[in-house]
């Protein structure tokens, strides 16, 4: 029940994909788990531009008897969604700025975890990324879908996944015989 002095505060979240801002309209803040899936382009060291879709599962670390301070750091982001999905993009496409083609295509996975969780001093990929502003916790990145943009490098790739077959093909029945 509301106080006399207080009153409801509409959150206007991104929605979409790619994400948009204003998408979502509502008063309910829900603390998951939950999830929460994006589009983005990136552009590898070699200039290749992909379309990567990823899925995010996360959560609001909200303790057992929260504080008011707790239930203010909740609303102390207007639009949540839009900000980490923002803040992994950026960890997403910097990391493949950084590798070429053949690498990232091979190694897409662990690369893009890499990325949004970081290492941990024993060198192991994190399992978590949180944000201290709102104790928001993004515990899993899964990437659905990693597709060319332009259609000469989607050309190029199905014509090496053919080549590659058949090479396979020919070795396995050079060695039937």
């Amino acid at each position: 029940m509301l106080g006399p002095d207080e009153d409801f505060t509409l959150l206007s979240l991104s929605g979409g994909k790619p994400k948009r801002i204003n998408m979502i309209k509502t008063i309910c803040l829900l603390l998951g788990p939950d999830f929460c899936t994006d589009v983005l382009v990136v552009e590898t060291a070699d200039h290749a531009r992909l379309s990567i879709q990823l899925s995010y599962n996360w959560q609001f670390d909200v303790p057992a008897n929260p504080t008011q301070e707790d239930a203010t750091k909740l609303f102390s982001q207007l639009d949540f969604i839009g900000d980490f999905c923002n803040t992994i993009a950026a960890r997403v496409r910097g990391i493949v700025a950084s590798v070429n083609f053949d690498r990232f295509h091979k190694n897409s996975a662990p690369i893009i975890r890499q990325s949004v969780f970081g290492t941990g001093a024993d060198g192991e990929i994190g399992d978590r990324l949180i944000f201290p502003q709102n104790n928001l916790v993004v515990t899993s990145v899964d990437v659905q879908a990693v597709e060319p943009v332009d259609q000469r490098t989607r050309d190029a790739l199905q014509k090496s996944v053919q080549l590659a077959i058949e090479i396979t093909s020919t070795s396995q029945e050079a060695a039937a015989r």
